[in-house]
């Protein structure tokens, strides 16, 4: 057994990366993974922008789930270039935990793979690009499995509309909400 980190370390690895999680959702998504160690499917991401998120995805499945998956990483990394995101993954050591798809999630269909066990969603905010982001890739999240929706405030109304007509089903009940991360389980 390798060296214990602590949360705090972990923490600080995750905040060493330009974006926007406050630390309250870095912890959310740290244990993400582990969160769904009791269904097989696949670990995705929607919106990886420098790789933050990505980094606490891929540090939670590699040290605090049983799985140790890799996370898919959907961005087209135009803005920033993917470089940026490559350099933080490679900073970590955690390039065999990340496999980067670099499209539009409504180009990645076929690259995301059909059994989804968490689903972290925090591409285009507007409305049109959620629901389309819920209506291609919610269904392939197994049941059990966890969405995340980040940015879920009223600063981000497309979000919250999106986010809440998808809760309205009955195959869906909210879980818990750290900051502006919104975690979903389908029933």
């Amino acid at each position: 057994m390798g060296p214990i980190k602590s949360i705090y370390e972990l923490l600080s690895i995750v905040e060493g990366i330009e974006g926007w999680l406050s630390p309250c959702e870095q912890i959310a998504l740290l244990h993400l993974p582990s969160m769904v160690d009791h269904l097989s499917g696949s670990i995705v991401e929607i919106g990886s922008y420098k790789g933050k998120s990505t980094t606490a995805l891929a540090l939670g499945s590699s040290l605090l789930s049983t799985k140790k998956r890799p996370i898919y990483a959907i961005d087209p990394f135009v803005v920033p270039p993917y470089d940026f995101f490559e350099e933080n993954i490679k900073k970590h050591e955690l390039g065999e935990f990340v496999i980067p798809i670099k499209k539009h999630s409504f180009e990645a269909y076929d690259d995301c793979p059909e059994s989804i066990s968490a689903i972290f969603i925090d591409g285009d905010h507007e409305y049109a690009s959620i629901k389309h982001d819920i209506i291609h890739y919610v269904p392939r999240v197994l049941v059990g499995g966890l969405i995340a929706f980040h940015d879920y405030s009223e600063y981000w109304p497309g979000v919250i509309k999106a986010v809440n007509e998808l809760c309205k089903k009955t195959e869906f009940e909210f879980v818990t909400i750290y900051d502006n991360l919104l975690f979903i389980r389908k029933l």
